[in-house]
């Protein structure tokens, strides 16, 4: 039945017509079950007012984000994805790379790995994840070890060369031995809005990350 509400979510009336509220959530830690209620109210004056309540159900839950007010505008347009920049750390091979040196320019490499993330994963992934303190790291080490996805390795390695830093992969990471991020069958459900922001770029949208939503209208009235 989510596939009613994520349907209704995406037409032009919902948006004009319908206020779309989180009224709570609750999240199970050792079931890793995330429990969303989510209200809908008709604020046209043209059409009765009708007002409903709707529960989704996220299992095998493993990020969510953005659930911190009952107000959703502008992101009320819900979509689930079997492939989006997050999911990257759920589908591939994780690679960790060894790197070398110092950047001449350690703010000219800043940028230009941000864009490249930018460019890559639409801003979902930040350099701060895979590069910690950079500036700092640098200075105090030698080398260090870096973790990122299969298919940011080409990207990363070329900013890296023309900076003039060492870059090797030195492990390859599949499978059962990724631990907890080995989730293939994972999906994202984002409360997006595509007339603003495509969901495959990062504009502070809501999302849960989890391997089945199921959804339920749980009340109604007129």
């Amino acid at each position: 039945m989510i596939e009613d509400l994520i349907q209704k979510s995406q037409t032009k009336e919902f948006y004009q017509d319908s206020d779309l509220k989180l009224e709570s959530y609750s999240y199970n830690a050792t079931s890793l079950t995330l429990e969303i209620i989510l209200s809908i109210n008709q604020i046209s004056y043209d059409i009765p007012i009708q007002y409903e309540e709707w529960k989704i159900t996220c299992l095998k839950t493993e990020k969510f984000y953005g659930f911190f007010n009952s107000l959703l505008l502008p992101y009320v347009k819900l979509k689930i994805l079997n492939h989006h920049p997050l999911l990257l750390e759920y589908h591939e091979s994780e690679f960790e790379c060894e790197l070398k040196g110092e950047p001449k320019d350690i703010n000219s490499f800043i940028g230009e790995i941000s864009n490249t993330l930018e460019k890559t994963t639409g801003n979902w992934i930040k350099f701060s994840e895979i590069f910690w303190n950079c500036e700092e790291q640098f200075k105090l080490y030698a080398k260090r070890i870096i973790s990122i996805p299969k298919s940011l390795v080409q990207p990363i390695l070329q900013v890296c060369e023309r900076h003039g830093l060492s870059f090797e992969v030195i492990n390859e990471i599949i499978g059962d031995d990724k631990g907890y991020a080995d989730k293939p069958k994972s999906k994202i459900l984002i409360f997006g809005n595509e007339d603003i922001c495509e969901n495959n770029f990062y504009l502070n949208q809501h999302y849960v990350i989890a391997e089945e939503f199921i959804g339920e209208k749980i009340s109604t009235s007129n």
